[in-house]
């Protein structure tokens, strides 16, 4: 009987051996899954900035072919208006307004929520109120029409300079690849669009970047983006047309 009893303790003894292996075994099968499950969202994070990026770049894009069509066929740059669909009762010559079809016939619409912080859609700004340095003419009436996205991601605006590569020496950054830019003085608000009965800029040939002191990162640069250290925002800015 004592020899039976010993037996069976052993088994016992076995088997919760196995059963404290199993768990160890699931805790690590468990552990590698997550870690694993993390890396892969890394990536995913990583290709969708790399989609929406790419997507936020060719609106400009399609609005440039648009805008060279009307100088082309005659109309003045300081003519062009951006009035939206919903304003065109307020354009008195629809053929200068880039978003109607007798115009520039170009697509009014508003940048993805997946480029924009918060979960809204983004609105797009078109003014000459900057000046890129070393694109068109420096000096006065050398402001660019510009397109201008405030309000993108971090990710967006890191992918974004990524992808151009930009030389960010003697520039105040966040994250390593945007650079901290001031935008406070009203004649460079960029939050302003260039509308039937304005004014068009000729004498604010503000340097985007000279702003920031010596750095002169979006020197010869048509597209790029900035943390707008006045209001927080991450801005993506892409020229429509150097003057």
């Amino acid at each position: 009987m004592g020899h039976v009893n010993k037996q069976r303790t052993s088994e016992r003894g076995n088997v919760l051996f196995l059963i404290l292996i199993a768990v160890a075994l699931f805790a690590a099968l468990s552990y590698a899954v997550t870690q694993s499950t993390r890396s892969g969202s890394g990536t995913a994070d990583q290709e969708q900035a790399l989609l929406s990026s790419a997507a936020m770049t060719q609106y400009p894009t399609s609005m440039r072919t648009s805008l060279i069509r009307m100088v082309l066929g005659g109309t003045d740059i300081s003519d062009i208006v951006f009035n939206a669909p919903a304003d065109f009762s307020g354009v008195s010559d629809l053929t200068h307004d880039v978003f109607h079809p007798t115009g520039g016939g170009a697509v009014f619409q508003k940048a993805p929520a997946d480029l924009m912080v918060g979960s809204g859609q983004g609105t797009w700004f078109h003014n000459a109120n900057w000046d890129i340095p070393l694109i068109g003419i420096d000096g006065a009436g050398g402001n660019d029409l510009i397109a201008f996205l405030p309000g993108i991601s971090q990710s967006i605006c890191r992918q974004v300079n990524r992808e151009f590569s930009l030389n960010t020496t003697g520039c105040t950054l966040t994250d390593g690849v945007i650079p901290d830019l001031a935008t406070a003085t009203d004649e460079l608000n960029i939050r302003s669009n260039f509308e039937a009965g304005d004014t068009f800029p000729t004498g604010d040939n503000d340097d985007i970047d000279g702003i920031g002191g010596a750095c002169t990162v979006f020197d010869s640069q048509p597209s790029g983006c900035f943390n707008d250290t006045d209001t927080g925002e991450y801005v993506f800015y892409s020229v429509l047309l150097e003057r």
